[in-house]
């Protein structure tokens, strides 16, 4: 029986330096970065994704993983380092991958402490026992690799349901935007990439569905049937709440269903291309209010009061109307 599937898909760049953020690291400083990895951030790359699955991890999962990450970056370039680590419903085998995983972070970068990794918070027996998918941004001052590490499960979404697919997607969007900042400070990459999750994950969320919707097979409607469902949201939003000061947690949903409007509201008054590759374009080195203002013509807090007091409060078949019925090619 497998201990970890790893396929790396086509070789790494000669000579790149790999870093990391993240649990694990014995004391705080400095430490040197090759060129040649802080020149290939934010920048399309040749180095292909690595692939790492549980023991009880199926085959068809690892594919079905592969496929739309290939889907992904042909629709929005390949950015890395990444990783892509796939748990299944067997927690001793989400165990055994926690610490191939720590092994391989170690690998990476000498300074990890193993025993801090292996007993970080969300692990992936916690992907077992609770299901979901995430990223880890790995992107700081006191550790020498950078990259992303994607984490899917085989629930909440499973490989058997649609929704893992748009959530492939999703996971992927979230490195586009990740990769077009720079900067290895935490407070510097917050305020470029928005601390709460109406824009992160608003973006990422729309993006998804869309490029989802565009694809072979996909029914006509599809789009408008989930952003019909995330409308639902707009019950929970209090008189007044304005979606940018709804943080993670209990109600982050309401910002991630309503900031996918928002991102959809945005890309109506502008373009795809405005919102995808010009203000990531100019992120990094105007900052997020400045490029928001020069590519969507007006502050975000402008925008966002619109999209509140006019927008919002429209019929939802007035709505509907910035959604496309279908985008299947």
């Amino acid at each position: 029986m497998r201990a970890l599937y790893l396929i790396i898909i086509g070789l790494l760049l000669a000579g790149c330096d790999h870093s990391e953020r993240g649990s694990g690291v014995e004391e705080a400083h400095q430490i040197p970065k090759s060129s040649s990895e802080e020149n290939e951030w934010g920048k399309v790359i040749t180095s292909k994704a690595e692939f790492y699955a549980a023991n009880d991890v199926s085959e068809s999962q690892l594919r079905l993983t592969e496929q739309w990450h290939e889907i992904a970056t042909k629709a929005w370039g390949n950015y890395g380092p990444l990783e892509f680590w796939i748990v299944g419903k067997d927690e001793r085998a989400a165990a055994e991958l926690d610490e191939n995983y720590c092994a391989i972070r170690k690998q990476k970068d000498p300074t990890i402490n193993l025993r801090h990794c292996l007993n970080r918070g969300h692990n992936f027996v916690s992907y077992a026992k609770g299901g979901n998918a995430g990223l880890n941004t790995r992107r700081n001052e006191n550790e020498t690799w950078s990259g992303f590490i994607i984490t899917m499960s085989a629930k909440f979404p499973g490989p058997e349901e649609e929704d893992y697919k748009s959530v492939v997607l999703h996971e992927y969007f979230h490195v586009y935007q990740h990769a077009h900042i720079h900067s290895r400070n935490k407070f510097e990459r917050e305020s470029l990439s928005g601390k709460n999750p109406w824009w992160g994950e608003g973006g990422a969320e729309y993006m998804a569905q869309l490029l989802y919707s565009r694809q072979p097979g996909v029914r006509p409607g599809y789009l408008r049937e989930v952003m019909g469902r995330k409308l639902n949201s707009l019950k929970n939003l209090r008189d007044g709440e304005n979606i940018k000061d709804i943080p993670y947690g209990p109600r982050g949903r309401i910002a991630y269903d309503l900031g996918t409007w928002f991102i959809a509201f945005i890309i109506s008054k502008t373009s795809e291309e405005t919102y995808r590759v010009k203000f990531f374009k100019d992120l990094n080195s105007k900052g997020f209010e400045e490029s928001f203002l020069k590519h969507f013509g007006s502050l975000s807090e402008n925008i966002l009061h619109e999209f509140h007091d006019v927008f919002l409060k429209l019929t939802i078949e007035d709505k509907m109307k910035i959604i496309p019925v279908s985008l299947t090619r």
